[in-house]
């Protein structure tokens, strides 16, 4: 993360949080990104749960936080703006944190009535679009208004529909008497983007039942705001944002409060999960060192043998591919040992399965052959939600060598039911790998792994769950908290 302004990591009830604000009698704007842009043309899921809590004073607690979404090139430093990009900081003085930045869209959860503001508890999607001239602002009514020492802001709101009034209190509550905290809260926001069928959609829930061990809205959910939506900048799409590298956006969080009127505002927990590939690159840890490649809501782990070294410094990219389960098993699948199968869909990626490629790389850049064993003996796991009914016997993991191939074979080892459910499997090296599950259970195996002893088996299941005690549970960690 990059931090801006204040923004930091501090402690709330013995966990970890991200405070936007702290609740000081000082006026504060700050920002918080995440450092590496994401691909979200084709879609995104996130996650949160915040909680503003011990305001100040009484009786009129601010200002609020945002998600935001941003390829800024410049603020406007009459509003107090600053900063482009990772910098990026919107104003105070009721700008959330990010009144000011240009292309960018912001998701507020505002508590404090300024009056440019229907009223004092609500949520707004706010964007004045790709064009670089314009800077997005926390207006929702008609005419002009003046934050810091700019007279002429107007307003963002995406649209009619992209505000609603009349939700749950977001943040502390206040009377003659004094304050009490804000509840947490949980949010997921939903970016679907345009097919040639029909338009995009952005969709924020607020506190909405999920689906069992998940941060997915159960089906039939109704959103606080649901509005169509179509991410992309064009001079026919104006409010849509200017991308970088024709797919990428930084993600993050904003937040400000005013002067002797602040409170503390915690983003508790995070995930984003983009719809379209993503890669992640990291230097091959020793051996008994877990890897972990996480893209949100699911990830892959990689733990190479005891005794291990990387004296070379080779690092291992792990791309992600979402896709359809039906297109993966016609032309995957299909005509295989394996067309009886069917690759697992992980939820908050679009309705999709992922497939994770690997690859190396030496010190200079070229492509190399990652580092194998001669025996199965480096542990490979994919973490991930899920309501497909996939249960032990009939989970797979399976590899293609060479990547792209259906040259598959089954690296399985176990399967468990957690919470965020956990596929192991044992190899040598590495390709394409998918989990899947069938009703006969797992397939031909790639090495004579399938064929030894019910008591053999145990024992190496025994030692993998041994490995994740002794590693203090970081053999596929969860995925969140």
């Amino acid at each position: 993360m990059q931090l801006n302004n204040g923004a930091r990591l501090a402690s709330y009830n013995s966990h970890i949080v991200l405070r936007m604000t702290d609740g000081s009698a000082a006026e504060e704007n700050t920002t918080a990104y995440f450092r590496i842009a994401q691909p979200v043309n084709q879609g995104f899921s996130t996650y949160f749960s915040f909680q503003m809590h011990q305001p100040t004073l009484c009786c009129a607690p601010g200002d609020g936080f945002a998600f935001i979404i941003q390829n800024s090139t410049a603020t406007d430093s009459s509003q107090g703006a600053s900063g482009h990009g990772l910098y990026a900081v919107g104003s105070e003085d009721g700008g959330v944190g990010y009144s000011g930045i240009n292309n960018s869209l912001a998701v507020e959860f505002d508590i404090l009535q300024d009056p440019w503001d229907p009223n004092g508890n609500h949520i707004a999607i706010q964007t004045c679009g790709g064009d670089l001239s314009l800077y997005n602002s926390p207006v929702h009514l008609p005419g002009t208004y003046t934050i810091g020492d700019n007279d002429d802001v107007t307003s963002c709101l995406l649209s009619q529909g992209a505000i609603n009034t009349d939700v749950s209190a977001l943040g502390p509550t206040c009377s003659e008497d004094g304050c009490t905290d804000g509840a947490p809260h949980q949010v997921v926001i939903e970016y679907t983007p345009p097919t040639s069928q029909q338009q995009g959609s952005l969709q924020v829930f607020l506190d909405p039942e999920f689906e069992p061990n998940s941060q997915v809205p159960v089906p039939g959910s109704v959103p606080a705001i649901n509005v169509p939506y179509n991410l992309v900048y064009s001079l026919s799409n104006p409010l849509g944002l200017a991308l970088s590298n024709t797919s990428q956006l930084l993600v993050g969080f904003t937040g400000s409060q005013p002067a002797e009127q602040g409170t503390t505002i915690d983003v508790m927990a995070w995930e984003f999960t983009t719809h379209s590939p993503t890669q992640i690159t990291q230097i091959i840890p020793p051996g008994g060192q877990e890897a972990d490649y996480s893209f949100g809501a699911h990830q892959a782990g990689i733990t190479y043998p005891q005794g291990f070294q990387n004296p070379g410094n080779i690092t291992m990219t792990v791309l992600e591919t979402p896709v359809n389960q039906q297109i993966f098993h016609d032309t995957r699948l299909a005509g295989t040992q394996f067309a009886n199968e069917n690759c697992i869909i992980y939820q908050q990626t679009g309705g999709n399965c992922v497939v994770y490629s690997v690859t190396c790389h030496d010190q200079n850049g070229n492509q190399v052959m990652c580092p194998t064993e001669e025996e199965d003996n480096i542990a490979i796991c994919t973490q991930f939600q899920t309501s497909e009914p996939v249960a032990s016997p009939q989970a797979d993991f399976l590899k293609a060598d060479p990547i792209g191939s259906n040259n598959w074979c089954s690296i399985f080892v176990s399967y468990d039911q957690n919470q965020d459910p956990v596929t192991t499997g044992k190899g040598r090296g590495f390709s394409d790998l998918v989990a899947t599950f069938s009703p006969t259970g797992p397939g031909p195996a790639c090495t004579d792994l399938r064929s030894i002893t019910r008591s053999m088996k145990r024992t190496i299941e025994r030692s993998t769950r041994i490995q994740r005690q002794q590693d203090g549970g970081s053999f596929c960690p969860p995925i969140m908290d």
